[in-house]
């Protein structure tokens, strides 16, 4: 018998994503962080903030942190229903 070891790679939470979560996530700060560029999150973020000044925003930034926690997150909202 083959001595096999099977190792399972174990991903972890962004730690840095969830301090933006918590910190800038209400202004659609995290947008940035996650798309790693000014060009690629500005409009994740602008929609982000908008929802936030109607109060929608704050649901959607407890559901991002829920997400980054089970390590789950997504740059666009549409693609957790897909």
């Amino acid at each position: 018998m083959a001595n096999t070891v099977y190792e399972v790679k174990e991903e972890k939470v962004d730690g840095l994503l969830l301090v933006f979560l918590i910190f800038l996530g209400w202004f659609g700060g995290d947008k940035f962080y996650a798309a790693k560029s000014f060009k690629g999150g500005w409009k994740f973020a602008l929609i982000k903030f908008a929802y936030s000044i109607i109060l929608l925003g704050i649901l959607w930034n407890i559901f991002d942190i829920i997400q980054a926690c089970r390590k789950k997150y997504q740059l666009d909202f549409r693609e957790y229903f897909r």
